[in-house]
């Protein structure tokens, strides 16, 4: 049995030797979507895109990439100071003052992209607290939390 079982080996060894292997070949494959046929229609809401809390609120953010380099610039004092997510780098960040939401050129192209949905949402938004009244947000978000989102935001 076992000077079968080398013969074969043998074999095998000699015919891999002698006919190199095949290369396998790649299968282009091209999809055209205009010849797919259509399957269901979205309504043209469910069109989005995100807004990071960060932005409408005020906090701190990642620094730009240019200035993530430079350490040597010291930290800007920011209001709700002290949030960096856990095993982060503090120095990565920086404080970015909240957009206006109000500006007449960002609503205006921000219109173009309707009908659509908007989503605030980020890390930001699991910690932030929603003042549910018309009174000014506090000079600190209470404990636990790292921001404030006013009704007017």
């Amino acid at each position: 049995m076992r000077t079968f079982v080398t013969a074969v080996t043998a074999a095998l060894c000699a015919v891999a030797v002698v006919f190199p292997t095949t290369r396998l070949t790649r299968q282009i494959a091209s999809l055209d979507p205009t010849k797919m046929p259509s399957i269901a229609m979205v309504d043209e809401r469910f069109q989005s895109y995100n807004i990071e809390m960060v932005e409408v609120i005020g906090g701190r953010f990642w620094k730009p990439y240019e200035s993530a380099a430079n350490k040597s610039k010291p930290q800007e004092a920011a209001p709700h100071e002290g949030f960096t997510p856990t095993g982060i780098d503090p120095n990565l960040y920086q404080y970015r003052a909240p957009i206006d939401l109000s500006n007449a050129r960002l609503r205006k192209l921000a219109a173009a992209l309707g009908p659509a949905y908007v989503r605030v949402s980020g890390t930001w938004a699991n910690s932030a607290y929603f003042q549910d009244s018309e009174d000014p947000a506090p000079a600190n978000a209470p404990t636990g939390f790292s921001g404030v989102l006013t009704r007017k935001e």
